[in-house]
């Protein structure tokens, strides 16, 4: 009776360690990466403080961070277990936050990610001058399709009869066929009540890929457009639309011009594409974060997050990035 007790013991031994290296050998490769903080000019940022939140050996819960300031020659090294991605950040007093520009992990070898100790490169960018303006985010819903509808971006409201706002800065032009939630197409055109007024995509500097901030500091002079349409098609094959997240575009409003020169205009930045949203059988909503200069000629639009001319906003009508 004692040898099978022993023997019993034994095996439960055996199996309990058989598990323990088991779980001892599932390991996540480690990384490391030596981030390069340079300024918009290419010189090192020194003093930066890098942040690298790895995913820790053997549990995703567990953040490990790695964290510490740029030498003289803007680097700083980090290293750790991760899953193909982990988390960076880079900040430093009068600068804006940015992540590390990370390589691709394409494969592990001996435990180790692969490029094995690359050199990152990342932009850091100084805060300019930055201005109290009108910055307000979310959907809002077109009142009526058939009929232009004016946007008061002071007011941020609908001009009347539909809302509180007297002058029509954008104007929104809604067609839509309506068949079902899962067959109907919305059309809207983008247009401005000034002859002068109009829009233009802009394509965020390179620079700024991983800074918070990534707009050129100044909206353009010339060289806006009238009209911007937008569509949204449902059928069974699902939605599809031609606006992303990944759009920006700068706008002009209010433009007087006097012997062919402008004396008067208000500049305006938009973030993300026109989104368009289904809301009933009769109108749809229109995705619309944007930052407006109420002074005119001036086309500043780097915004200081603490100084929303709105007041009263909602928690999810407040923009968060400048």
């Amino acid at each position: 009776m004692k040898t099978k007790v022993i023997i019993l013991f034994v095996a439960l031994f055996a199996v309990a360690a058989t598990t323990n290296i088991v779980v001892n050998t599932f390991e996540r490769p480690r990384a490391k990466v030596t981030a390069k903080i340079i300024n918009e000019m290419g010189m090192p940022v020194v003093g930066a403080h890098v942040r690298f939140a790895f995913s820790g050996a053997t549990d995703d819960n567990a953040i490990v961070k790695v964290e510490g300031t740029t030498d003289l020659k803007g680097e700083f090294v980090g290293e750790g277990y991760c899953r193909r991605e982990f988390g960076t950040s880079v900040t430093k007093d009068s600068y804006y936050e940015s992540t590390v520009n990370l390589p691709k992990f394409t494969e592990h070898k001996d435990g180790k990610w692969q490029p094995w100790n690359p050199i990152a490169e990342t932009v850091l960018r100084p805060v300019g001058q930055t201005i109290a303006l009108y910055a307000k985010s979310g959907w809002i819903e077109i009142p009526i399709a058939g009929k232009p509808c004016g946007y008061d971006l002071d007011k941020g409201d609908w001009v009347t009869p539909y809302g509180k706002g007297m002058v029509a800065d954008l104007v929104f032009d809604l067609e839509r066929r309506y068949v079902s939630r899962d067959d109907f197409d919305v059309n809207v055109e983008l247009k401005f009540s000034k002859p002068l007024d109009g829009i233009q995509e802009v394509k965020w500097p390179e620079i700024g890929r991983d800074s918070v901030f990534k707009w050129p500091r100044e909206a353009p002079e010339n060289e806006y457009i009238s009209i911007l349409k937008t569509t949204l098609t449902s059928s069974r094959h699902g939605y599809k639309a031609n606006a992303t997240e990944k759009q920006a575009y700068f706008i002009r409003v209010r433009t007087v011009e006097q012997d062919g020169k402008i004396v008067s205009a208000r500049y305006g930045k938009i973030r993300g594409g026109f989104e368009l949203a289904p809301s009933n059988s009769k109108t749809c909503k229109v995705k619309l974060s944007y930052y407006y200069n109420p002074t005119s000629l001036d086309r500043n639009l780097e915004w200081d997050t603490k100084r929303d001319l709105f007041s009263g906003l909602s928690d999810m009508e407040t923009p968060r990035e400048p």
